[in-house]
């Protein structure tokens, strides 16, 4: 089986020595990664710069930087080779900047230059990013491939019931959602995941949520509610 994984951090650049970016780590993409791998998957990781790569010679890992990177390098990879599943993890920035300007003076953001540090106001304006995930499995159609089954990703922040409910559900091109909450991550690190909006399983750590996703790639198990 062919596992696509996308992780940590998008960097949207402001210039050439300043960026946008998130609390993600890749962490999480890391361990799934190399334990999909040791259960025989064949692993490609897209990989966010700065993030935690996953080790070993059973991934296959790409770097990526910005949100522009990460949506070529899918739709690269699907062009290269099918995938059973795509577990889309990257923390994807929502803006990108589209202009700045510096004591009156427009600039275009980008990494060719860095802008100087003399000015005493400088405002910078973000434009929406789309949703990468709402557009994998029509990269993966685009490319003559089969669809994959989409996992994708859902962090809040002490986020009562309903409104985790209401952002799951929201992710409505992804087969499955794997949920979690700042506010539980102290020490421990459960993970919970969704199927057509409705709750399936209750992890406690990376080796269940690795061992849940294995069986639903591989059709061999059934997630069952815990």
């Amino acid at each position: 089986m062919k596992v696509l994984i996308t992780s940590g951090g998008t960097r949207e650049p402001i210039d050439a020595a300043r960026f946008i970016t998130n609390l993600s780590t890749g962490y999480t993409g890391r361990l799934l990664a190399e334990a999909l791998a040791a259960r025989g998957c064949e692993v490609l990781c897209l990989c966010a710069a700065g993030a935690i790569r996953p080790s070993g010679d059973k991934v296959r890992v790409e770097d990526f930087f910005s949100f522009a990177d990460l949506d070529g390098a899918i739709k690269k990879a699907f062009k290269a080779e099918p995938f059973d599943a795509v577990v889309h993890l990257a923390a994807v920035s929502d803006y990108s900047p589209s202009y700045i300007e510096a004591d009156g003076r427009g600039f275009l953001p980008g990494r060719a230059t860095k802008l100087d540090s003399s000015p005493q106001e400088l405002r910078l304006t973000l434009r929406r990013n789309f949703k990468i995930l709402d557009r994998i499995k029509t990269y993966a159609e685009a490319a003559n491939r089969p669809k994959p089954l989409l996992v994708g990703f859902k962090l809040t922040a002490g986020a009562p019931p309903e409104k985790v409910l209401e952002k799951v559900r929201a992710l409505a091109s992804a087969d499955l959602v794997v949920h979690n909450d700042l506010a539980e991550i102290n020490g421990a690190h459960p993970f919970h995941v969704y199927r057509g909006g409705v709750i399936e399983a209750h992890c406690a750590g990376h080796a269940e949520l690795a061992e849940r996703l294995y069986g639903f790639i591989s059709g061999r198990t059934e997630v069952l509610c815990c």
